[in-house]
């Protein structure tokens, strides 16, 4: 990961070479300013590059993250940047945005049988408010996830990234059904990110709240659940190729319904990277986590990782982590040792077309018994654009879910093997109003056949960003 980072005073020989660097950093935001306005790279992509970088242990990223625009309304986009056509009061930026779905579902509540159909309408207003220079290097609208990459990565140059910026965003949504109305409801999304920089350190802190109504796959049914995310990152240079990193997480998801127990995470991840060519960045890292399951035994973790980050500007983005974890139980339970890996590929054989792949493992306790379910899959997805200011979308994505036991004395042999697949057509009118068809299948086959179920989404969105 690349933190907003602050030329210091050094010897002869790094100012040497942090000049070299930095001539090399100038020709490649030339040539990406090139890029931008002979291919109309768009900058959403950019946004999803410094997601990707940040991507690590149980984050990563997924198809449905990376975006693409056609190339008008991207080099409107650009032409906006010129203008910069913001709401500003008081120092600070707003940028509001809006949503408008309507959706077929074959299937409500994921039943195995007697499933339940409906239209369901949502609306979706929302804020983003951000204060500090943001604008100056980020064109057009602004995102709260474009935000969080300032503290990663930025294809501007170091002297003129933010120093110190805080990002605000509120999205509720609100749900309704055509016929039946006993599961309207309102979701409520929000997040925040924060990043001060000092001569070598720099700091962030991000902050998200949702309170949504989903389908959830262990649970077997549609559910209310609540999450908090806190996230403490810093970043210390060493020298123009070494830096260190101890980073901080909090994770607390609740059920609205008794019948399902949460969780609370602590953990703790310390990083030691070096730099290998221009392109290539290296670690080695330690985690620590406590989970405190809400009617289960708690549970300690250690991990010990490595990861690479592999930059090509304008063709491929590379992050994968992987290590092994060894987990100690409060039960009477044997400890396990497993493997743990995160792999993400962002890939643009031409500045039309974007291929996505991913892979993950990860362990969480189950809502619904004395038991860890263990995560193992992958996902892939390409992104075309068509006719200029069209482009369409093909994810699809496998998980098989495995269960431990936790507790002597209790049984359980389910095993899942879960499959979705997402196909969309986009139409951007322009650089701020953007229509959508979809359709999204997802089936899970489960040994138990009260959780084997198969679900068809068809609808379409229009959506509106300032």
């Amino acid at each position: 990961m690349h933190y907003i980072y602050m030329k210091s005073s050094q010897p002869l020989s790094a100012r040497l070479a942090s000049i070299r660097r930095g001539q090399e950093r100038k020709r490649i935001i030339s040539d990406m300013l090139t890029w931008f306005r002979h291919a109309a790279t768009p900058l959403c992509v950019v946004a999803a590059l410094c997601s990707l970088a940040m991507a690590h242990g149980a984050e990563y990223l997924t198809p449905s993250d990376v975006v693409l625009p056609p190339e008008n309304a991207s080099q409107e986009t650009l032409n906006q940047a010129a203008g910069k056509a913001t709401l500003r009061f008081a120092g600070l930026d707003f940028f509001p945005h809006a949503a408008v779905t309507a959706m077929y579902d074959d299937n409500l509540l994921i039943s195995s049988s007697n499933a339940l159909s409906d239209v369901e309408w949502t609306l979706s207003p929302g804020l983003t408010v951000v204060a500090g220079d943001v604008t100056a290097c980020l064109p057009g609208p602004v995102t709260l996830g474009q935000i969080r990459g300032l503290l990663n990565y930025s294809l501007v140059e170091d002297s003129s990234k933010p120093q110190r910026f805080l990002g605000v965003d509120y999205t509720p949504g609100v749900n309704c059904f055509t016929d039946h109305s006993q599961y309207n409801n309102v979701d409520h999304i929000a997040g925040l990110s924060a990043g001060y920089a000092f001569s070598r350190l720099a700091l962030g802190l991000d902050q998200d709240f949702s309170r949504v109504d989903v389908k959830d796959n262990e649970v077997g049914n549609r559910v209310t659940e609540s999450i908090y995310d806190t996230r403490l990152r810093s970043r210390y240079e060493l020298t123009d190729r070494s830096s260190m990193e101890i980073n901080g997480r909090y994770y607390r998801l609740d059920y609205e319904d008794a019948a399902y127990q949460g969780y609370q995470e602590v953990r703790n991840e310390d990083w030691f990277n070096r730099e290998v060519g221009a392109k290539l960045e290296l670690g080695l890292g330690l985690a620590l986590g406590f989970v405190y399951p809400e009617g289960a035994a708690t549970q300690t973790y250690q991990q010990l990782l490595a990861r690479g980050i592999y930059r090509l500007t304008g063709k491929i983005n590379v992050t994968s982590s992987l290590g092994v974890e060894y987990r100690e139980y409060n039960a009477a339970v044997a400890n396990t040792a497993d493997p743990v890996f995160s792999v993400s590929v962002i890939y643009q054989p031409r500045s039309t077309t974007t291929v996505t792949l991913e892979a993950h493992r990860r362990d969480q306790p189950s809502p619904t018994g004395y038991y860890n379910y263990q995560t193992l899959g992958l996902s892939a997805g390409v992104r075309q654009v068509v006719l200029g200011r069209w482009y369409a979308g093909l994810t699809g994505g496998y998980d098989n879910v495995g269960y431990n036991l936790l507790q002597a004395g209790t049984s359980n042999n389910r095993a899942d093997n879960d499959f979705f697949v997402e196909a969309s057509l986009d139409y951007e009118l322009n650089a701020r109003w953007m229509g959508s068809l979809f359709y999204i299948h997802r089936e899970d086959n489960s040994n138990i056949s009260n959780y084997t179920y198969s679900d068809n989404m068809v609808g379409a969105r229009a959506s509106w960003r300032f």
